[in-house]
């Protein structure tokens, strides 16, 4: 999609304001029941939702692509380990929208079969992010082999399946209440105020009441000051520049794509005039969308 075609799109979403979340609709998440994703969806869509747990971030976005789903929610940043990268790199290959975003507090557990205990642990499975957060803990058993898998429920699910008292998972302390998992150690990950943000993805830029904050990407021209210009603007709107992002493209060789957050008093008025001089400044630019920033309640 050209830019051009995303600000028409962003205009009529202005023309459409405030639109409200389709009556009981049809969302995906990446993991199982008990996962980070589903507690976040659940949240964001207050209960009233379909839910449609995925193994994986791109299977959400292949869902949304073939109409199976009217939303897609995805963790894209965690407090303590930074950003998730994947997300990034999806939402760049598939061009879709971020219409709002919700917070979650991870507090990971090791979860194993009953009857096990730390000293029978020779295995762990978990999602990526649940090792990092939790890397402190897992220093104390340097012999413990930690194993990837695609989510931190689905680790607790598979675990349980296996009744091993020599495997283990992390994840959450609802996921081993669902799967029937004993707690061997709770609140492991090394930071006690680990926050991950989800983001909510549609096919369709999609305008919610009261939006706040605007998620944009580019790519910038290999000269000095080029980042530098950019980021000048953002002070010239009296915006706050509250996240900045770069992922490799993998086909170019040492050229980045810049992922930007803002917030700040913005009007349809302010994205008219802004957009489309960072827009002439940037070899590409993408529009990620404007939503409500979240606010804990």
């Amino acid at each position: 999609m050209t830019t051009a075609q995303s600000f028409d799109l962003l205009d009529q979403a202005f023309s459409d304001y405030p639109k409200t979340i389709k009556k009981e609709p049809r969302v995906a998440y990446a993991g199982t029941r008990g996962s980070y994703g589903e507690e976040a969806s659940l949240a964001f869509f207050k209960q009233q939702c379909q839910l449609s747990p995925f193994k994986t971030f791109e299977d959400v976005f292949v869902a949304l692509s073939q109409g199976f789903i009217d939303y897609g929610v995805l963790p894209i940043e965690n407090s303590s380990t930074g950003s998730i990268a994947a997300v990034y790199d999806l939402l760049s290959r598939y061009q879709y929208y971020i219409v709002g975003e919700q917070e979650i507090k991870a507090r990971h557990c090791l979860l194993s079969p009953k009857g096990a205990s730390l000293a029978t642990i020779t295995e762990v499975y978990s999602h990526p992010q649940g090792f990092s957060q939790s890397q402190e803990f897992l220093d104390d058993y340097p012999d413990w082999k930690c194993i990837p898998y695609y989510n931190t429920a689905i680790a607790a699910a598979f675990v349980a399946e296996q009744n091993d008292p020599t495997m283990a998972a992390i994840a959450s302390k609802r996921a081993g209440q669902i799967y029937d998992l004993e707690v061997l150690a709770e609140d492991i990950n090394f930071s006690q105020t680990n926050v991950t943000r989800f983001v909510v993805i549609s096919r369709e830029i999609e305008l919610f009441e009261h939006p706040s904050r605007v998620s944009i990407a580019f790519r910038l021209p290999h000269r000095p000051g080029a980042l530098y210009e950019i980021i000048g603007i953002f002070s010239v709107f009296s915006l706050n520049l509250c996240k900045i992002e770069s992922r490799p493209l993998l086909k170019e060789n040492w050229q980045y794509l810049f992922f930007i957050d803002f917030t700040g008093n913005i009007s349809q008025n302010t994205l008219v005039n802004l957009l489309p001089i960072i827009q002439e400044k940037a070899e590409y630019f993408q529009f990620l969308g404007y939503y409500p920033q979240y606010e804990e309640k």
